[in-house]
């Protein structure tokens, strides 16, 4: 299990057990990790490479098959990076928790300093190439990807009455530690005139070290109530 992966399972640690859909399941390691904590969890997938439990097979770019909240959690562990509509996913899984429910996702952090830096070399982010070699004897073997920001979960989630509660990280990148003291002046200098809230509250949120420095993030979202 990657290190991100596992700091997932940990983060589940500080949440009461509950059903989680696991959306993007693979081979089933972090279900089983959470089942072995006292949680029930559907696994969905395009494909049952591990599935040991419960399991639903599934395409996450069509709607999802389940009744609107049936579910405490909803888990999307690496899997938003290769899923073409990021609105419709979001509705899907806001739609998906009882209200007071949360949604956790984890997903590269594109936003890093060292990736922003990559970006302005390069055009696009690391590991998101528009195309790769995997192997030197097949020549270019061409990669779809389509990678998320913190910026773009915060706008979705306020569309879909999903508030941002926790964002964490599996460890700190060193070369983004580096520039992160200037990243972070650029985005504190922009609070000496904001009077807004909500925008000075996010603003702090984008200036954190976890959203500048992490490698990978852990992001829960917690869904609004009807009233």
């Amino acid at each position: 299990m990657k290190r991100h992966q596992a700091d997932t399972i940990r983060f589940f640690d500080r949440l009461r057990p509950g059903r989680v859909l696991d959306a993007g399941s693979g081979t089933d390691e972090l279900a089983t990790k959470l089942r072995a904590k006292g949680f029930e969890v559907f696994s969905l997938d395009l494909y049952s490479i591990g599935a040991r439990g419960r399991f639903v097979k599934a395409d996450l770019n069509q709607p999802l098959p389940f009744t609107p909240a049936s579910f405490d959690y909803v888990l999307c562990s690496e899997s938003m990076q290769y899923l073409e509509n990021h609105a419709s996913l979001m509705r899907e899984f806001a739609a998906a928790v009882k209200p007071g429910g949360s949604v956790v996702i984890s997903t590269p952090n594109i936003l890093n300093g060292a990736s922003r830096l990559y970006f302005l070399q390069r055009g696009y982010f690391p590991f998101f190439k528009p195309v790769r070699t995997v192997d030197g004897a097949k020549g270019w073997d061409a990669v779809v990807y389509h990678p998320i920001s913190l910026v773009d979960i915060i706008a979705l989630g306020i569309k879909n009455r999903l508030a941002i509660k926790e964002v964490a990280t599996s460890h700190m990148k060193g070369a983004a530690l580096i520039i992160y003291p200037f990243l972070k002046g650029l985005y504190l200098a922009g609070l000496i005139f904001e009077k807004d809230r909500a925008k000075a509250a996010y603003i702090k949120l984008l200036a954190s070290k976890e959203a500048l420095a992490g490698d990978h993030l852990i992001i829960r979202l917690e869904r609004g109530t009807d009233d």
